[in-house]
């Protein structure tokens, strides 16, 4: 841009690391001082049913041996374990255990402190809006993709 004002994927990865920091901090605080925004892939990205390490690194945009070494941590760390698939007893699935339960509801409380935080920052409406127009950038890309391929 020749305005010298940064562009909006550096504005939105900018976001999502500040996101990302807040979290961490709070997190490593109560649950694992090893714990690294990495590791959140594979929540975010583990169906509840289970999923296996290729469909996590794909969602993640990873290799599967790195995908690999998070899950190994976070079984480590009893938040995750693998599972024998029950579609294909070959494979095995990563699925959330009782202890990765609660660490999901510790970071989903710590997801709601930092969206108060941002309300209060923005006001009520704007944060609303921002949050209207992030869901419409993410349809329109996805929508963009689409026609594309």
């Amino acid at each position: 841009m020749s305005t010298g004002d940064p562009t909006l994927l550096k504005l939105l990865s900018q976001a999502t690391t500040a996101c990302e920091r807040a979290l961490n901090q709070e997190l490593r605080a109560r649950l694992d001082d090893q714990l690294r925004p990495a590791h959140y892939a594979v929540f975010r990205y583990l169906d509840p049913a289970g999923s296996r390490i290729a469909g996590l690194a794909d969602a993640a945009g990873m290799t599967p041996q790195s995908m690999g070494e998070l899950v190994t941590h976070l079984e480590r760390c009893d938040l995750v374990t693998r599972e024998v698939d029950p579609t294909d007893r070959r494979a095995r699935v990563v699925t959330v255990t009782e202890a990765g339960r609660a660490a999901l509801s510790v970071a989903a409380e710590q997801i709601r402190d930092i969206e108060r935080v941002l309300a209060r920052r923005l006001g009520q409406r704007r944060f609303t809006e921002l949050r209207t127009a992030l869901v419409e950038v993410n349809q329109a890309l996805a929508q963009n993709i689409a026609d594309a391929g």
